[in-house]
């Protein structure tokens, strides 16, 4: 030690000292050569997997475009995002692309390559740090990425704790330690503080590619999106739904062709009419009783939906028409009807409720008392035809037409009517009924009424008055007029008191009503 002190350095050993240290600081910031080969072909690779993802991204997007054409509701809402997506993502690929070009012309000046592949001082250390660091660079390009890592997150909702983990990975921006002596250091300064330029070239590269990657993730992810809530099937049959399973002649048949898709394994509710339909395959079935007419039915079918589990409800209505059992059977020589009288009418046609037909008549009033039921009252003795139209798509089609022969009302049957012993109303006529055990009493409480005896017609009539002639023994008859149905209180009494066996006429036996007409009544011989 003291002969150190006696022994001073000279110059030449000074110098000699100097180059040592100059030497080894040297020796520790070369790089060796391979590495930086090493760097340019892992560049060089990332630069290619960055063209990949491009061709991938725009294959993507024709086909979200492509949908958006054919649904443009219900894709429009998730390509808006998508479009977002691959616009904030070519903002930073193309920021980080030019930081890397601007890096490499500040090393190699003029002849820089401008696809920043090709890099002729790869370990000039400097340009990073004063690119990056003294000029600011880093931390606007640091700013840039947090803000594309927030963007992304935020696509999934947000509150997707594995994508959340994964882009806070990829994309960290946090303090780093890079070895002893050297904790929480920026990200800046980690990353461009005296790095060979490949090596933060290729870390750009690489940063570009992980954008690149999360853009196709969640634009795949947002198309996606765009059937999550549609139902998945198995099985897609072809259906024929007819309008009408019935077609009139001249008519036409109308059907809807559709492909009628469904999950044999899913299972929904269907409900009609405030009851559930229990069939497995869907079919309802209703009895429809006797009433005739429009029928409506109504009801949802619930499904749940595939990614929430809610029920979704989808509404039914429809109608159908329930029509009364015919055949049209018709005896062509009776088809009469009669002037004066309320002829009642059936009209219908088959597979036609009555509110979808129009009927009308000719030489004739026709009123309509519903339930195809029609009153028709001749107006000429021409005859009379009733037309019948059906509504066929919303046109008049003739169903056909009928005629009938107009004919005078008959006369009717007059009858005397009386309670016998028993208290039931009797009709007497000698010629209708022969068998009837008539009595003096019957006769004197009996009126006169004028009814069909066959009841085929059923019309109304009023007897106004009838004359009554009884024998006189002598080959005369004494005569005796009644203003009513009644007999008068005289003629009751005759009656009563003359002889068994004596001869009664009941002439000039006026009514009206349906018709106006003189009846005559047989003879009747006093019991």
């Amino acid at each position: 030690m003291s002969g150190a002190k006696n022994c001073p350095e000279t110059p030449r050993q000074k110098m000699i000292a100097m180059m040592y240290l100059v030497l080894t600081a040297m020796l520790a910031l070369n790089v060796s050569a391979d590495i930086l080969k090493g760097f340019r072909m892992v560049n060089i690779g990332l630069v290619t997997s960055i063209q990949s993802a491009d061709e991938r991204n725009k294959y993507l997007m024709a086909s979200f475009e492509e949908l958006n054409a054919r649904y443009p509701e219900k894709i429009g809402e998730w390509l808006k995002k998508a479009k977002e997506v691959e616009t904030k993502s070519n903002d930073l690929v193309a920021y980080i692309q030019n930081f890397k070009y601007e890096m490499i012309k500040m090393a190699d000046g003029s002849s820089a390559d401008k696809d920043a592949i090709e890099i002729k001082k790869q370990d000039d250390t400097n340009v990073s740090g004063i690119y990056g660091l003294t000029q600011g660079n880093a931390k606007i390009l640091q700013k840039k990425i947090e803000d594309y890592r927030e963007f992304i997150k935020n696509i999934y909702g947000g509150d997707n704790e594995a994508k959340n983990a994964e882009y806070d990975r990829i994309f960290s921006t946090k303090s780093v330690n890079k070895g002893i002596g050297e904790t929480n250091v920026p990200w800046d300064r980690a990353n461009f503080e005296s790095m060979p330029l490949a090596a933060i070239v290729t870390m750009l590269s690489k940063y570009q590619t992980d954008v690149r990657l999360a853009q196709t993730e969640a634009i795949q992810y947002l198309k996606n999106q765009t059937d999550a809530g549609d139902f998945r099937v198995n099985e897609v049959l072809a259906e024929v739904i007819p309008e009408s399973k019935t077609v009139v002649a001249g008519g036409q048949y109308k059907a809807r062709i559709i492909l009628a898709a469904r999950d044999t394994n899913a299972k929904p509710q269907i409900f009609i009419n405030g009851t559930q339909v229990t069939d497995p395959n869907g079919i309802y079935t209703a009895g429809v009783g006797n009433s005739i007419g429009t029928k409506e039915i109504s009801g949802k079918i619930v499904l749940k939906d595939p990614v929430t589990g809610e029920p979704r409800e989808y509404l039914i209505k429809s109608e159908y028409s329930v029509v009364a059992p015919s055949a049209t059977i018709a005896n062509e020589d009776m088809n009469v009807v009669y002037m004066g009288y309320a002829n009642r009418l059936s009209i219908s046609v088959p597979g036609f409720s009555s509110e979808k037909l129009s009927v009308s008549a000719s030489n004739a009033k026709l009123e309509s008392k519903g339930g195809g039921k029609y009153i028709c009252r001749p107006s000429s003795y021409e005859g009379v035809t009733i037309n019948v139209a059906a509504n066929v798509d919303g046109k008049n089609v003739s169903m056909g037409s009928g005629k009938f022969r107009v004919r005078a009302l008959p006369n009717p049957t007059a009858f005397l009517r009386f309670k016998d012993a028993s208290g039931n109303i009797v009709l007497y006529n000698p010629t209708v009924n022969k068998n009837v055990k008539l009595t003096r009493q019957f006769l004197a409480n009996a009126e006169m009424v004028a009814e069909y005896e066959d009841g085929l017609l059923q019309a109304t009539f009023n007897v106004t008055g009838f004359t009554v002639s009884i024998s006189d023994g002598r080959g005369g008859f004494s005569s005796s007029m009644s203003s009513g149905k009644n007999l008068t209180e005289a003629q009751k009494n005759n009656f009563l008191r003359i002889k068994s066996g004596t001869p009664v006429l009941f002439e000039k036996i006026k009514v009206t009503g349906a018709k106006n007409a003189e009846l005559a009544f047989p003879r009747v011989d006093i019991p």
